[in-house]
């Protein structure tokens, strides 16, 4: 059963995706961050304004669109939960290049969330870095496997990247999102 600010309450648009789940089940030592960039664990007051930015900018074109619609204090309820670990890359001004979202929560069944670089970082081999940071802290924190999945409606290049950085594709399934029309990107609009 879908929580309430799931179902569109206005105008939305049907759209049939392939979702592919992937697994990880082995470790690989933190990767070296290239100079100038930094990646920190958010926390405090902002966290959730924060997170709501770079959600929005890194998946505006891809369909992200099941945290925007969730309320603050459930989202707040998840990123301040001890074993979500919110990760922002950030390079040598400080910026936002990019951020993860790692769950703990099933003890040593992790997830990885959310993932994505902001478009001005995309192209520098920032993502593989990300990724391979995201894998290493989820064995770090003991745990057996890593999960995440992805869709036909994400970046052309994140399962490829996924598969390179060791996952494997464990199932695909074929849903129908209902997807509030305020959400669904422009080139979807169009099809």
């Amino acid at each position: 059963m879908l929580p309430d600010w799931l179902r569109p309450k206005g105008a939305s648009t049907r759209l049939a995706v392939d979702v592919t789940f992937l697994e990880v089940c082995s470790s690989r030592p933190s990767p070296v961050l290239p100079e100038g960039f930094s990646l920190s664990r958010m926390t405090g007051a902002e966290v959730v304004a924060l997170y709501r930015f770079l959600y929005l900018t890194v998946g505006q074109d891809y369909c992200w669109w099941m945290r925007r619609s969730m309320p603050d204090a459930e989202l707040g309820e998840i990123l301040h939960d001890p074993a979500v670990h919110f990760m922002v890359l950030r390079d040598s001004r400080g910026e936002p290049a990019g951020f993860y979202e790692l769950d703990l929560r099933q003890g040593g069944d992790a997830n990885l969330a959310y993932f994505g670089l902001l478009p001005q970082a995309m192209g520098r081999g920032l993502g593989r870095v990300l990724l391979d940071h995201a894998v290493a802290r989820a064995f770090g924190a003991g745990s057996w496997r890593l999960r995440v999945n992805t869709c036909t409606l994400d970046h052309p290049n994140a399962l490829p990247n996924y598969r390179r950085a060791g996952f494997s594709v464990r199932h695909v399934v074929s849903e129908t999102w209902d997807v509030p029309d305020e959400y669904v990107p422009e080139r979807l609009k169009r099809l």
